[in-house]
């Protein structure tokens, strides 16, 4: 009878139209990009979740039967749960106060001035405002969070992007695209990023924000190349401090490389170098 099912299922599968491929974008496409209706930018610190789950968590409980065990049980998972999304507040909230020296910025650097920043007018990228569509071309809608190193020397965007094609309601593309910039090196991150209305801090974003956009129109629509089983341990930094990557490689170029990580991110990261940039790379975020 199990079989039988499985022939039914597969002659189903058989007879299923092949799911369209979506359309690429012509070289001289028409791009536009859209941002969370908020003014407020989502920024906070890095966190480490590595120590989220431990505590107090094997606790007895009496269980006279097996009926009085599956209550227990159930009780006991409803308390670990909650233990652990109080820990989960507790580590986000200790991670955010290496932003308090940079809230005066933070509190007037809006979606706005990020946009505008990161592709003024001459760019050719439009910023249309939260929930508009475009009247031809292809839209970038944009939600990026981002997160400051814990030492303070460098920033990191996760930004959530779907495309769509003018006059689509349904997203063409749904992805996560990761930029880490390269750390500061210089004697006080907290004055290097405030200095002149934290003038650095808002270029950095900006930066990020661009780069991880860019990335999004080069492979959003056309497959991403990587060769089949070529996943490769990535070891680059987040701020001062090494991190590793199980990813397969996109590409490397500028001392990055551009991976795709086994959530299917695209990330682009700094890997581990003593020379400066070539020329034509940016020094943050090349």
């Amino acid at each position: 009878m199990m079989r039988q099912h499985f022939i039914a299922l597969a002659v189903l599968l058989a007879c299923l139209p092949a799911p369209k491929a979506a359309e690429s974008a012509p070289p001289n496409a028409v791009w536009s990009l859209s941002l969370p209706d908020r003014e407020k930018i989502d920024f906070r610190g890095q966190v480490n979740f590595d120590k989220a789950g431990q505590g107090p968590s094997n606790m007895l409980y009496p269980a006279p039967g097996l009926a009085g065990f599956v209550v227990a049980l159930a009780t006991h998972a409803v308390v670990v749960k909650g233990q652990m999304k109080e820990q989960r507040s507790e580590i986000e909230a200790d991670a955010d106060r290496i932003l308090v020296p940079f809230r005066k910025t933070l509190d007037t650097f809006s979606y706005g001035e990020l946009a505008e920043r990161a592709f003024p007018a001459a760019s050719g990228v439009p910023w249309i405002g939260s929930g508009g569509r475009p009247q031809s071309g292809w839209l970038i809608a944009s939600s990026p969070v981002f997160y400051m190193t814990q030492d303070q020397s460098a920033l990191i965007i996760d930004n959530t992007v779907s495309v769509f094609q003018a006059g689509s309601e349904l997203p063409l593309y749904t992805n996560t695209v990761r930029v880490v910039s390269r750390a500061v090196d210089v004697e006080n991150e907290a004055v290097f990023w405030q200095r002149n209305g934290g003038l650095r801090l808002r270029e950095m974003s900006a930066a990020l924000f661009r780069a991880s956009v860019e990335i999004v129109r080069e492979h959003a629509l056309a497959p991403v190349a990587t060769a089949a089983g070529a996943q490769r341990t990535f070891r680059y930094l987040e701020g001062k401090k090494d991190a590793v990557e199980r990813a397969e490689p996109v590409n490397e170029r500028c001392g990055r490389a551009l991976v795709r990580n086994l959530r299917g991110w695209l990330m682009s990261l700094p890997l581990k170098r003593a020379q400066p940039p070539a020329p034509g790379c940016d020094a943050a975020t090349g």
